[in-house]
């Protein structure tokens, strides 16, 4: 059966929790599909908008207005590290097989942390302002870095997680996306793993970009009513829904009906113009006390859409609709929801495990594995777990115990073995006792009392020989018969078909003869 998670984090508090709340409660996980019901609670922290990451066995929340990060195991439901950090974090996400975890400072610059080794790599300044947002895509090539100076950095993640780097100046961003006038709020990917996938940013000029990261080429421009909050991609990446400070969610349909009433995908048009959206396409709550919409989330069909709200409620949304539908929590949480994330669904038939798994963090090392030279040092280690077997491919004979028969060249090859192992001749021994046979499944090689002669290793071989040749005439009479067969099957498929022919052109010539006497 098919389950999906969600989770929740909320702020600072702006009022005490109320009595039945659990205290110090912070981080919620919840089940949406098939029972919604909460599943875990995680104590003790306060975490900003775009500060929770969540991978198979950890949680990553950065605290508000604090270097520090705390890391929470989903297994045992507890707290594992308090990890802090030489500058403020202000977002986070996970890449490489959620090995890695990339944070923004509020100083502009960004942190790569190998949470499996404790390397930490740290790029240049080179944001003038805070990074409201880190994103990587789906190959694990780029990362995309948003800040409040109107700015998104692509970075090349393998040249920065590159030995040959370190101990020299930072490397320096691949190319630089200045579109907006004003700061960057939000940033979200596409699910592509093409050459084709784009990124969605908004500012706080209220426009929405849609814009090509491999060639900076802004694709679309949209025109918001007002200064959006967060924003989410469709998983089919079809549209786009932005969280305003009313609490209204916006629909922005990538593939709407142009004039000649034909879709228009984003990848393949450019519009230069920008495109004003129509008031009908804004989705309002029932109850405008729920506050700002600051964060977002769909679900994996694309069906449901979640909102977090500063009273911490989370509405939940009828995406074919545009209305709330069920309530997805009994009571609000005890503070501001801002992140709101559905986890990977579990279920599938064809589920793959991954192999490796990280079952304690490292905490960063600073400067402990910066060579100069370009090598990797020899303290350089991996604290990780082999959850499985770890063979690329099974071999051929594997392939054969798990086929419907067993191959007939498999069965052939035996048996041709066990012919040579049981007509090989025994070697006398020194003191003219009676041989013994040697145990072809030994390890150890036979003495030089034990070895034939060239006379008897060539009556072995030709022993051999004569086998493989009775084998391979066996083979040959096989296949011959099989042909045999396959000719005299066609044959009687061929008669076969003749007479059904002939039989269908004797009834159309009698119904002509007939239709003319009438």
């Amino acid at each position: 059966m098919l389950t999906e998670h969600f989770i929740a984090s909320i702020g600072v508090p702006e009022k005490p929790a109320p009595a039945g709340a659990a205290k110090d409660a912070a981080i919620f996980l919840h089940e949406a599909q098939p029972i919604l019901a909460q599943r875990a609670i995680f104590k003790k922290s306060a975490t900003p908008p775009n500060c929770l990451a969540t991978s198979t066995t950890h949680i990553f929340a950065a605290q508000s207005g604090r270097a520090v990060v705390h890391v929470y195991d989903r297994e045992k439901g507890n707290q594992e590290a308090t990890v802090p950090f030489t500058e403020r974090i202000s977002c986070l996400t996970l890449a490489c097989d959620d090995t890695v975890l990339v944070l923004g400072t509020a100083e502009g610059r960004c942190f790569l942390w190998e949470t499996a080794t404790g390397r930490l790599i740290t790029t240049a300044q080179s944001h003038l302002q805070a990074v409201t947002a880190v994103r990587v895509d789906p190959t694990n090539n780029f990362l995309l870095s948003a800040s409040e100076d109107s700015t998104v950095h692509i970075w090349s993640i393998p040249r920065l997680l590159s030995f040959s780097n370190s101990g020299i100046d930072p490397p320096a961003p691949s190319r630089t996306f200045t579109a907006h006038r004003a700061g960057v709020v939000d940033l979200v990917l596409g699910h592509s793993s093409g050459f084709n996938n784009v990124a969605v940013t908004t500012a706080k000029d209220k426009s929405c970009l849609v814009w090509d990261y491999q060639s900076n080429t802004v694709l679309r421009t949209y025109l918001l009513p007002a200064i959006p909050k967060c924003v989410t991609l469709d998983p089919a990446d079809r549209a786009i829904y932005i969280g305003y400070d009313d609490g209204s969610v916006q629909q922005l349909d990538l593939y709407a009906a142009s004039e000649s009433l034909s879709l228009q995908p984003v990848q393949d048009v450019t519009i230069s113009a920008p495109l004003q959206l129509s008031s009908s396409s804004r989705w309002t709550p029932s109850d405008i006390s729920i506050g700002p919409s600051l964060a977002i989330a769909l679900s994996f069909d694309g069906c449901t859409l979640l909102s977090g709200h500063q009273s911490g409620a989370i509405s939940a949304w009828d995406v074919t609709t545009g209305r709330p539908a069920r309530s997805v929590i009994q009571n609000p949480l005890p503070g501001p929801v801002e992140n709101l994330q559905f986890l990977s669904v579990t279920g599938f038939a064809n589920e793959t495990w991954r192999k490796l798994r990280i079952p304690s963090v490292v905490k960063p090392k600073f400067g402990a594995f910066d060579n100069s030279d370009g090598t990797v040092p020899g303290a350089y280690a991996l604290n990780i777990q082999l959850s499985g077997d770890l063979q690329s491919a099974p071999s051929a004979f594997e392939q054969a115990l798990a086929a419907p028969c067993f191959p007939q060249v498999l069965v052939d090859e035996g048996l041709s073995e066990l012919v040579s192992w049981t007509q090989r001749p025994l070697a006398p021994s020194e003191n003219g006792a009676a041989p013994e046979a040697d145990d072809y499944m030994a390890l150890d090689e036979p003495s030089k009392a034990q070895q034939p002669s060239p006379n008897e290793e060539v009556a072995v071989l030709k022993k051999q020989l004569h086998a493989l040749r009775k084998l391979q005439s066996a083979s040959f009479d096989k296949i011959e018969k099989l042909h045999s067969e396959n000719r005299a099957i066609l044959q009687r498929e061929q008669k076969r078909l003749s007479k059904a022919g002939g039989a269908q052109t004797n009834g159309a010539v009698q119904s002509d003869i007939s239709s003319e006497d009438d």
